[in-house]
């Protein structure tokens, strides 16, 4: 089952699609920090078979710059309204989100970062608030790594080999900055390049 549910913020409401039961529950929430694409079909479809065992709850990032998914083949659209975007004001939202996620599952949370959202995932769990951390294809998180060993949940990183966006030297600096975490993982995928989580030829 699919809903739209409106997460209240300062001055709004970030839309999140939420998959799963539409009463709160005894199953954990995995929160999708989605890419600059949004919440898009095959996304949602890919992680549906989930909502058996967990809620899945997606929000839209891009709500205050034009809400909604991109299609993959409009890279313009895409990073026009990223030109526009409060990096800073989406870091509070994805934390009011979290707490939502919170209280409507069983108090565990775990949070997936899909390329752009890869860095807001890793930023949450710095700041304490995930029981579990994810990313695919993450972009630019080596620029978020400078306090990766408050992190204790355990965590998984899924990288392309080929990914222009993680080079070896980002895989390597991920390594590193988990090297002493207890449960982190950097997966590499031989011959990926970004976006393969994604359907078709996504950038």
């Amino acid at each position: 089952m699919s809903e739209r549910v409106d997460v209240r913020v300062d001055d709004g409401h970030v839309p999140v699609t939420v998959l799963g039961p539409s009463e709160p529950s005894g199953h954990p929430v995995l929160v999708v920090v989605p890419s600059i694409f949004g919440p898009a079909a095959d996304l949602v479809e890919r992680l549906s078979p989930l909502a058996a065992t967990a809620t899945i709850a997606i929000p839209d990032p891009f709500w205050r710059t034009g809400e909604g998914v991109v299609p993959y083949d409009d890279i313009d659209t895409a990073f026009g309204r990223l030109a526009e975007f409060d990096f800073e004001a989406c870091g509070s939202e994805m934390t009011a989100v979290v707490a939502w996620a919170r209280d409507r599952g069983n108090g565990t949370v775990i949070g997936l970062g899909i390329c752009f959202g890869g860095p807001y995932v890793l930023r949450l769990a710095v700041a304490g608030q995930l029981d579990g951390l994810v990313t695919w294809h993450g972009s630019r998180m080596e620029q978020s790594l400078d306090d990766t060993a408050s992190i204790t949940c355990p965590v998984r990183h899924h990288v392309g080999s080929a990914d222009p966006i993680t080079p070896p030297e980002v895989i390597e600096a991920l390594r590193n900055a988990f090297a002493d975490h207890h449960d982190a993982i950097v997966v590499v995928h031989d011959g990926a390049t970004h976006g393969f989580s994604h359907d078709g030829d996504a950038y």
